[in-house]
């Protein structure tokens, strides 16, 4: 927070923008606020019940006086937490602006990068801690490595967890599982070009991340879903949900590599829109007085009766 006070005091910017919902983002909105610097906030509004995410991000939402969203479902209830509707905006995710704006990578060549040949069916797995269910993580990631263990031929490519508490449990267990496996490769992180390259080859997305749910869907790409860490946020026909179990997580994978579903990805249409986000965000901000928007009001919604 000190270092974000003294950025904020070096820069003096007319405005802050925030997206999304990790606990690094409470030190730069306090920050903000404290030095009275309007705060312009990405994804306001969405929920995940199996994470304390939702905490931050509608914290920052209430520090927040614009707010852009990627559904009009999220928009209606960044507007339920008291804001003033004329400064909520459905614009869609930005994550799908990636898919649109950058060149991906050939398979050949992504193939090569990667470590790993693809074959003909693979899967880009991505596992987090539900940090709301403390202890778990080790339990829920080993019933999905023992799921993927009965699959043949089916190339598996892992990108290891963020920084919550019990990420390192589970990048133990990746790095254990990938050692012995000519089938498996495990990248701390692939970088946005080489990851987005990775979900537009695979059949299908496992695990937990927001990617599944968010930026798949615009690839055509399945997403299998697993516990409670995304449980709320507004989903595609292509995702599906399951328990952390092995008899659940097996099933759903079967399901997720056959040819019926497979088949039927290319009608699916992503709820989170269609890109263009940016200019979106942009434009709006173009119109904006930021000295307006410091002595917000809290939009009460047709709330009657007097507090006892």
């Amino acid at each position: 927070m000190i270092g974000f006070a003294d950025a904020f005091d070096t820069l003096k910017p007319d405005i802050v923008l925030l997206l999304g919902d990790r606990f690094e983002l409470l030190a730069a909105a306090s920050a903000a606020l404290f030095a009275v610097i309007p705060i312009a906030h990405i994804h306001g509004g969405e929920v995940t019940t199996g994470a304390f995410d939702d905490a931050i991000r509608h914290s920052i939402t209430k520090m927040a006086h614009l707010h852009f969203t990627s559904t009009e479902k999220y928009r209606s209830r960044v507007i339920q937490l008291g804001e003033n509707p004329a400064n909520v905006f459905n614009v869609g995710a930005p994550g799908i602006d990636h898919i649109h704006r950058l060149k991906l990578l050939e398979r050949e060549e992504l193939e090569k990068k990667l470590g790993l040949s693809l074959g003909s069916s693979s899967l880009l797995i991505t596992f987090h801690p539900a940090t709301l269910e403390p202890g778990t993580a080790r339990r829920d990631f080993k019933a999905l490595l023992r799921a993927l263990d009965q699959l043949e031929n089916v190339s598996l490519v892992f990108t290891k967890a963020n920084a919550d508490t019990e990420g390192r449990s589970i990048n133990e267990m990746i790095d254990g599982y990938v050692e012995n496996r000519i089938n498996a490769i495990a990248h701390t992180s692939l970088g946005q070009i080489l990851y987005l390259s990775t979900m537009k080859e695979v059949q299908g997305v496992v695990g937990n991340s927001s990617s599944g749910i968010i930026e798949a869907p615009s690839l055509k790409v399945g997403t299998l879903n697993i516990g409670d860490r995304q449980t709320g946020r507004v989903r595609a026909a292509s995702v599906i949900d399951c328990p952390p179990t092995y008899e659940k997580i097996r099933s759903a994978l079967e399901k997720l590599l056959s040819v019926e579903f497979q088949t039927g990805l290319a009608d699916v249409v992503n709820p989170h829109g269609g890109g263009n986000v940016s200019k979106k965000i942009v434009d709006v901000l173009k119109t904006v007085t930021p000295s307006d928007l410091i002595k917000k009001q809290f939009h009460d919604l047709n709330c009657s009766g007097n507090a006892e």
